[in-house]
């Protein structure tokens, strides 16, 4: 175990801003919604994806052994605790992890997380367990409806199809785990064993200075391998997050009636500095340009291709867009498709 995860919640505890809790009622509502809009989003989404009948039910089937949890902040960073043993090969890193390291990383993970515990809405973990698990963050949610003062239950249902498509994505590639997991463990090993890191405790301290926006997980690296790999997993994380918003708008459209509202609101709230969890924790700069540009590269292959041509993104690892791929989409269609 990397991170100690009993202690991570303990110190979450004392570290996350004390908001005024919602009713019961509203509270319940919120819970029985988001796990609602889930199931119904995860269905949408894998109707969009086209995929051919005996796949498609076989992602059914991954989708229904996954989990839907609506957490408060403290539950959110302790599942979170999990996902980084998770996502981690321990034996990758060049010294074991003892107990007393493992609770330096809980304090450092902690207050890394407490960080963006109000401003993560929700995530699809892939790490944690095989089957993943969508979370929702119950007063992130409730904070942002009303800062930008948007319709809940169509924002609610908005949020919800952006997570479900991380899970369809997940889903649909299974294979697609193990490889984020490689390359993310790859990175974090390089990072413990630099000069100036002296351990895990010291790699979650600089991931804090990050997250704060004192520094740059990139401009630390120096080794070439792991700076490739870096730039290999922002590259599929510009992807997932491109294409997440490609779908929660497209299907967004037949079925929430301020959908554009809500695309004009959030695209201020991202400028803000607001983004997803992976990108934010792991310092890949993925702000909104980089969700644009994904999405750029979704739309530009979909109208070439169709969404089965764009779908053999998912077929295989080789298939997976490069960075320079994602600026120039031509140069994926020429790979991929010749």
């Amino acid at each position: 175990m990397i991170v100690d995860e009993k202690f991570a919640a303990r110190t979450a505890r004392e570290l996350v801003a004390a908001k005024k809790a919602p009713d019961p009622g509203e509270l319940d509502a919120l819970v029985t919604g988001m796990k609602d809009n889930a199931l119904t989003a995860q269905d949408l989404v894998l109707d969009s994806f086209l995929l051919e009948p005996a796949h498609a039910d076989a992602v059914r089937t991954r989708l229904a052994a996954g989990t839907v949890l609506v957490l408060d902040q403290v539950g959110w960073v302790k599942a979170n605790a999990q996902s980084v043993n998770g996502m981690v090969d321990e034996a990758a890193l060049p010294a074991p992890v003892t107990p007393a390291t493992a609770k330096g990383a809980a304090v450092e993970v902690a207050g890394v997380l407490s960080l963006l515990s109000t401003r993560v809405l929700g995530q699809f973990d892939p790490f944690a367990v095989e089957c993943g698990r969508l979370m929702f963050v119950a007063p992130a949610v409730l904070i942002a409806e009303e800062a930008m003062g948007v319709d809940p239950r169509d924002f609610r249902m908005w949020v919800a199809l952006h997570e479900a498509t991380h899970q369809v994505q997940f889903a649909t590639a299974p294979w697609l785990r193990e490889h984020m997991r490689s390359l993310l463990s790859g990175v974090v090993s390089t990072r413990v064993s630099m000069p100036g890191v002296g351990g895990i405790v010291d790699l979650f301290a600089t991931l804090g200075r990050i997250v704060k926006g004192d520094a740059s997980l990139v401009d630390l690296i120096r080794d070439e391998q792991m700076r490739s790999a870096l730039d290999e997993a922002t590259a599929i994380l510009s992807l997932l997050e491109g294409h997440a918003d490609v779908v929660m708008d497209e299907v967004g459209a037949g079925v929430i009636p301020s959908v554009r509202k809500l695309r004009r609101k959030f695209e201020a709230r991202r400028d803000a500095g607001q983004g997803g969890f992976l990108s934010n924790l792991l310092g890949m700069d993925l702000k909104l340009a980089q969700y644009r540009d994904g999405a750029k590269f979704v739309r530009a292959v979909r109208r070439e291709v169709g969404q089965k041509g764009f779908s053999r993104i998912y077929e295989a690892p080789a298939n997976l867009p490069r960075t320079a791929e994602i600026h120039d989409p031509h140069l994926w269609l020429d790979r991929v498709h010749g």
